[in-house]
């Protein structure tokens, strides 16, 4: 090899290396570019976890204030039931002795709870209270019954009647619990309104 061409060889690496270098700065660059688009992103993502962290704190406040206010609802409704059957205590001619809130029977870990239970000799009346009534609830009432039944063998030979209990209670709720058999009490102003109509023992 002449000195020539060692100096074109030299010469041709120099260019070889300032072009890998050339690229390697602007790989270098696009990786800065790149990290810095990363960083944004974190903290976008960063921003956007806090404000939907605020948004949870929010729901579960308003979670809370409906379900209260729900809860709320539902007491005044058992209060007001309650308190008129104890004054009252009949469901058309049958008279019962003995009225009970919110009586818990069962197991434990199978326990069922029923708003109000009333008692005589020879009959049972189970009412589902709740503060505005719905067609669906029936189906709740009937299942009540069963579970009574199943919970509760030392009233096997009574006649168990079932009703719902109502602040409102809208007209389709009270014609569906007519042809069920089952009960209805409403409210009209201070007073207990009782539907018996076609009001059957299960």
């Amino acid at each position: 090899m002449t000195d020539q061409e060692l100096k074109d060889l030299v010469a041709g690496l120099a260019v070889a290396q300032a072009k890998t270098n050339a690229g390697f700065e602007k790989l270098q660059a696009a990786q800065a570019k790149t990290d810095a688009g990363f960083e944004k992103l974190q903290a976008a993502q960063a921003k956007t976890d806090a404000q939907m962290a605020k948004t949870d704190a929010k729901l579960d406040k308003l979670t809370a204030l409906c379900g209260g206010i729900a809860s709320n609802q539902g007491s005044v409704a058992e209060e007001f039931f309650f308190n008129s059957l104890v004054s009252e205590p009949f469901l058309g001619d049958i008279r019962f002795n003995r009225i009970t809130p919110q009586l818990i029977v069962g197991r434990k870990g199978k326990q069922s709870e029923y708003d109000i239970v009333m008692v005589n000799d020879a009959n049972v009346g189970i009412v589902e209270v709740k503060y505005k009534a719905h067609i669906n609830d029936l189906e709740q009432v009937h299942a009540q019954i069963a579970r009574f039944k199943r919970d509760c063998p030392e009233f096997k030979h009574y006649l168990i009647y079932g009703g719902i209990a109502a602040l409102s209670v809208p007209k389709d709720v009270s014609k569906a619990a007519k042809a069920q058999g089952l009960f209805v009490l409403k409210r009209k102003g201070e007073k207990l309104n009782i539907q018996i109509d076609g009001m059957k023992g299960f």
